[in-house]
């Protein structure tokens, strides 16, 4: 069995100004670093991970680097944590998101022009978390990256997509056990 941590990235500027990133290159706001600390802090006080990997995007980068700081660890980077290529909507403000649009297509399948859906994130983050379950049986191990990640590793853990995608707040996350071939959870961070 492998315990997986997942984190979303702590506030970055583009959070903090209600707006779509521009890309890998976005930092941390000065709240997200601390956010990302005091998040390094409670898994110190509840967890003994042995790895810790992240998405290679700045906001995701730094917030594992502060964990890790925290828990003794260096990131690993794992390209398919990457966050959702958002394509036309890259800077713009989240105002900007043609809600008609993406109800018509459905929140999975929506696709902004020029990036990749959720649906699209789901493939290649999926197998990537089973790689590292399969590769820290019988330990834990943090996994840091991205809303538009998380909300698509949390279906691929339930099976597939089953109704609205969940987004989690900034430095927020879950647990979850690797038994052989499926998932349990997901499981409060803070729970027992």
């Amino acid at each position: 069995m492998a315990r997986l941590i997942l984190i979303r990235h702590a506030e970055s500027v583009a959070n903090a100004e209600r707006r779509f990133t521009h890309g890998p290159h976005e930092p941390l706001s000065s709240r997200g670093r601390a956010e990302a600390l005091a998040r390094g802090r409670l898994l110190l006080e509840r967890f003994d991970p042995v790895a810790i990997y992240s998405s290679p995007f700045v906001r995701a980068l730094e917030t594992a680097q502060l964990v890790g700081r925290v828990l003794g660890l260096e990131p690993l980077v794992v390209d398919a944590l990457r966050e959702q290529d958002f394509g036309a909507l890259r800077g713009r403000p989240y105002r900007d998101l043609d809600e008609v649009a993406r109800e018509r297509a459905g929140r999975w399948r929506f696709r902004p022009p020029g990036g990749e859906s959720l649906e699209e994130v789901l493939e290649r983050a999926g197998p990537a978390l089973d790689r590292i379950a399969e590769r820290h049986l019988g330990a834990e191990v943090v996994v840091v990256s991205h809303g538009g990640v998380m909300a698509a590793l949390h279906a691929w853990i339930l099976g597939g997509p089953q109704g609205d995608p969940v987004i989690h707040a900034n430095a927020a996350g879950y647990v979850v056990f690797r038994r052989r071939e499926r998932y349990e959870g997901p499981f409060a961070i803070e729970g027992p």
